[in-house]
């Protein structure tokens, strides 16, 4: 990924944490409106998933060079379940000069290393792994403190570490991005994919957000994390 197209890549990220920000202050009474609304349940609570960060993303694409598909075929077919290997489906792929640049992966909710059923994290970076193209996950959680955070990425650290030393390595790199809604920031690293990552000892030395050494950390009008 050339430094150009890195930038433009990271100020997609930035306008799409502003309006994801600025959509669920207005809902709690703060923040001006835009078109986006996080809709409310027959309780009351905020419905808060993936789509409206992929939405928002996609919004944010006019006025960029790049072109984009959603539900992208996957070029290889994976085995996710034990049943035989299939073809899969990323959720956006950014495009420049009509050939790939950037695969997605949009995801919601909290989730810790203890969790047992971690396959709708699996199989979503299996597909961001092996596919021969640069990665982004984008996540996005309503509320989280650090120790909430550190949760989602060891889980995170802890799966790419498994599937990096079973699977075929594509040099490329992948991005980790975890926006926090209420809390009003972002914290986000690239991990550089290749052989390295077949060492026992690969990502023990990245440091645990929000180190701002490791980290860039992105906050909603100035708030403290």
């Amino acid at each position: 990924m050339t430094q150009e197209l890195d930038q433009k890549i990271s100020n997609l990220i930035k306008a799409t944490d502003e309006m994801l920000w600025g959509s669920y202050h207005l809902i709690t009474g703060a923040q001006p409106p835009n078109q986006l609304i996080f809709p409310k349940t027959s309780k009351g609570t905020i419905r808060v998933s993936e789509q409206e960060a992929r939405q928002s993303l996609i919004s944010n694409l006019i006025g960029t060079p790049f072109n984009f598909s959603v539900e992208t075929p996957t070029g290889g077919n994976y085995r996710f379940s034990g049943k035989g290997e299939r073809n899969a489906m990323t959720d956006l792929t950014l495009y420049t000069d009509n050939k790939p640049c950037l695969n997605i992966e949009f995801k919601s909710k909290n989730t810790s290393p203890k969790r047992i059923k971690k396959n709708h994290i699996t199989k979503d970076l299996i597909k961001l792994i092996c596919e021969p193209v640069n990665g982004l996950w984008f996540h996005v959680l309503e509320t989280a403190d650090k120790n909430g955070i550190n949760k989602l990425w060891n889980t995170i650290k802890s799966e790419l570490k498994s599937i990096v030393k079973s699977k075929p390595i594509k040099n490329k790199l992948l991005v980790f991005h975890c926006c926090v809604l209420k809390g009003g920031y972002s914290v986000q690293t690239s991990i550089p994919l290749n052989e390295d990552g077949r060492k026992e000892d690969w990502l023990n030395d990245l440091p645990n957000p929000p180190d701002t050494k490791a980290w860039i950390v992105h906050k909603f009008n100035n708030k403290p994390i």
